[in-house]
């Protein structure tokens, strides 16, 4: 026993010197410590030379920096760890980087307390292996209590090749295009961080993004603030974005799907259809096309075709129940995970939910805690995989494009806690439909100036539970909270004039107009209540004609369903006697019924806005639940009165 106590002390003694030399090993570069005066251009410590205006560092080291450098830097290209302490520098390149981290075991900035520091850039560069201000090929970490001024008069601010860790400090990125840009992950813990990008995005991550603490203000004029291509994650700290696109963003283009679709799918279907068409449509000619051979004349809706054949049904669909009408096994075709109780009438749940679990993962924004504020005229949160809202205030201004929407999802969206407050336009309005969210209230108004004041109280104790002003004008509020308590009445005030009162229930309630400031006159009434203009429909940039123009009703845009399904290059079929329409194309088929409000894709059910239905000889379908399910993004632009389809 004595020996193999012996023989484990012994191996725990070499165990702990192997390790304890490592570490000595490792930090021995904290030792080399010297000095860099730029307005005296001399130095101190081993392995540090000055050529010219560049300060060469070629050692592992800390080195405190002092002083201006008028037209010059600091380079590093060493196998080991540096650390520069900024103390009063000044540095200013007109070519290239103030600070450049060609190569080192790990770059350090540490920004001495009580002391003032700004690096700036000039417009060209004539150093091809750098594009900020600070500039690190490897790893960077940012710390220490005082201030720090980047600015980016070539392209960006703050750039790592790896990974940035941002600790503390008070730090301004002025920069002409994104503001701090990694290749790998950004970290934020703390600190004071300002982001002014001319041209660019605030922060921007090609790995992931993290924020757990610290004060975040982001400008963005015409980009977006916060930007992921993979995870994005706020646990905490205090976020401030006015951005011309999104707020905060994940994914790219290249995000994959499920098997259903070969194509990238899109967010799911918005209520009131994003970027549609206000009331009314007109096809750009007039002229209608050709209808294709065998269909010169459809029947009317009773009326069997001339020579009394019928549309052979699609496989599997030979015998479908008519409207209101069970199948004959009684069995409904079952429902995706998590769509238990989406809101009837209000839209679509948060993401389609097609991404394969993993992409939608990868890509994923969750918000822990935090308070985010941000104002927007693209997306206010958008996710190209999987929204979560779990704790925290997430406050969104805007967008007031209908294209565009607070909260937007390629993957599941859940608000299980936190406070979520949204006023926007009523154009593209996407809620969680998993049964198990927080309560939701979602009320529509006409459309309310920018400064008014909304505010939601309970009504049995009065308790004002919500008060929020506006910067930009709006349409549509979404709030949830844990305050929301189902069966409990509240009363939703504008500028202190009480508007709408509602009982919530469980999950998402439907207050105000529900055709999204549908009562203005926005024009000619055609047949069954639907609003037409003079509005054009282009699919890849050709010219769709339609028997009857495209009507709007409630604010979803209808179009005829063969015109616009077969321009998408699907097979369509119509079936008489269920007044069924089905389209297929690739491995998605989606099934809609007239008068009926629930859609099919590939045997999913889905709730529409508006049901389908005959307007005078031609059967209309919603044009932008159709297109996206296939796969094509939709775009609407007011100056010219177009919709436009396009594939990805």
């Amino acid at each position: 026993m004595k020996k193999l106590m012996a023989i484990t002390l012994s191996a725990l003694m070499l165990t702990s010197t192997v390790i304890t030399g490592c570490a000595a090993e490792s930090d021995a570069w904290k030792s080399n410590t010297g000095t860099v005066n730029l307005d005296k251009m001399t130095v101190t410590g081993n392995g540090i030379s000055i050529s010219g205006n560049v300060v060469k560092i070629v050692s592992g080291g800390d080195f405190e920096v002092t002083g201006t450098l008028s037209d010059g830097m600091i380079y590093i290209n060493s196998e080991e760890k540096v650390k520069l302490r900024l103390s009063g520098a000044d540095i200013t390149n007109s070519t290239g980087p103030a600070i450049f981290f060609d190569n080192a075991e790990k770059g350090f900035i540490t920004i001495t307390e009580n002391t003032k520091n700004t690096l700036t850039d000039g417009k060209e560069y004539t150093v091809e292996e750098a594009d900020a201000v600070l500039f690190s090929n490897d790893d960077l970490e940012i710390e220490g209590d005082g201030t720090l001024t980047v600015n980016g008069n070539f392209k960006y601010g703050i750039a790592s090749d790896d990974d940035l860790k941002m600790e503390n400090g008070k730090i301004t990125v002025n920069s002409n295009e994104h503001g701090i840009k990694v290749n790998d992950t950004l970290s934020v813990l703390g600190g004071e961080i300002t982001v002014n990008a001319q041209t660019g995005k605030g922060m921007k991550a090609e790995l992931g993004l993290v924020i757990d603490a610290g004060t975040i203000n982001i400008n963005t004029p015409e980009n977006e603030g916060i930007e992921s291509k993979g995870i994005l994650t706020v646990n905490g700290g205090e976020i401030n974005i006015v951005a011309g696109e999104d707020g905060m963003n994940t994914g790219n283009p290249d995000t994959t799907t499920t098997e259903e679709t070969t194509e990238t799918t899109m967010p799911t279907p918005p209520e009131g259809m994003g970027e549609r068409p206000m009331r009314g449509q007109r096809p750009e000619n007039g002229e209608m096309p050709t209808p294709p051979e065998g269909m010169d004349k459809r029947p009317m809706r009773g009326q069997k075709p001339e020579n009394g054949e019928m549309p052979t049904p699609p496989e599997g669909m030979g015998e479908r129940p008519m409207r209101g009408q069970k199948p004959e096994n009684g069995e409904m075709p079952t429902p995706p995970e998590g769509m238990g109780e989406r809101p009837m009438g209000g839209g679509f749940g948060g993401g389609f939910g097609r991404l394969d679990e993993e992409t939608a993962a990868a890509h994923a924004i969750t918000i822990n805690g935090g308070k985010i504020h941000i104002i927007a005229n693209g997306d206010g949160i958008d996710s190209n995989g999987n929204l979560t809202i779990s704790g925290g205030e997430v406050i969104i201004d805007g967008p007031v494009s209908a294209g565009n929407g607070p909260l937007d999802s390629d993957g599941t969206m859940s608000i299980t806690g936190g406070t979520v407050v949204c006023t926007s336009g009523a154009g593209m309005l996407q809620l969680p439909r998993n049964a198990e969210n927080q309560n939701i209230l979602r009320a529509s108004f006409e459309n309310q100036e920018a400064g008014t004041t909304v505010s939601v109280k309970e009504n049995e104790s009065g308790e004002e539970i919500l008060s929020v002003t506006p910067t930009l004008s709006w349409q549509a509020l979404i709030f949830s909270s844990e305050k929301l308590v189902t069966d409990k009445s509240y009363t939703v005030y504008l500028n202190g004039e009480e508007a709408e009162t509602v009982t919530i229930k469980a999950g998402t309630t439907l207050a105000g107009k529900n055709g999204f400031g549908g009562n203005r006159d926005m024009g000619k009434m055609p047949g069954r209540g639907g609003f037409e203009r003079n509005v054009k429909v282009k699919v890849n940039d050709k010219d769709i004609k339609f028997d009857t123009q495209p009507v709007i009703k409630n604010g979803t845009t209808l179009v005829g369903f063969r015109a616009i399904l077969e321009a998408l290059g699907a097979e369509v079929s119509w079936e008489e006697e269920t007044q069924t329409v089905t389209a297929t194309k690739d491995a998605t088929k989606i099934v809609l019924n007239i008068g009926s409000s629930t859609a099919y894709v590939n045997g999913e059910e889905y709730t529409l806005l508006l049901a389908p239905e005959i307007i005078g000889n031609s059967t209309m379908i919603p044009v932008r639940f159709v297109s996206e399910q296939m796969g094509m993004d939709v775009g609407w632009d007011e100056a010219t009165q177009l919709i436009t389809v396009n594939s990805k």
